[in-house]
């Protein structure tokens, strides 16, 4: 809808123009899972104002599309399944993702605390143990430290193996 003002230039209604990044949010959080901070960089890049982003976020909380803490326990899961990893990786890919440090704090609290580090390290000693490239017990130490396993956790899960090379 658009009216025109004084000097003859139509301008859009505002709740038109906030339908129109409402609508570019709800198609954004259709293809994918994302965070209030990932949907203001969006809002942003495809220049609503910053009371414009304001008032999308909101609507969306209110309308429970955009929820950053359920965001950060699907997405832990999800990794976690698809790629194991550390509590120190996983806390910087999931801060990557714009979710606060509060937010990621408590998810992965609860995440650590029905799956052991030591259990997804093992499970990356048997998938890399398939493949070519993890041969050498370097290598493989190298593996469990790039995906963010602590020295004492590499140290438990490695033992064993290297009572093996022995």
């Amino acid at each position: 809808m658009k009216r025109s003002d004084e000097s003859g230039n139509e301008r859009r209604i505002t709740g038109v123009v906030q339908d129109q990044w409402l609508h570019i949010a709800v198609r954004a959080l259709a293809r994918s899972d994302r965070t209030t901070a990932q949907i203001e960089r969006l809002l942003g890049a495809k220049g609503a104002s910053p009371a414009q982003i304001r008032a999308a976020v909101r609507r969306l909380i209110s309308l429970q599309y955009l929820n950053d803490e359920a965001f950060a326990t699907r997405w832990v899961e999800r990794r976690l399944v698809r790629m194991p990893m550390g509590r120190a990786r996983l806390h910087e890919e999931l801060l990557a993702t714009g979710c606060s440090e509060r937010i990621v704090h408590a998810t992965l609290r609860v995440a650590y605390r029905t799956v052991s580090e030591q259990d997804l390290a093992v499970q990356v000693l048997t998938r890399a143990s398939q493949t070519a490239s993890a041969k050498t017990p370097s290598r493989v130490a190298r593996l469990l430290s790039q995906r963010g396993f602590d020295e004492d956790t590499i140290e438990t899960v490695m033992g064993p193996l290297m009572r093996e090379e022995s």
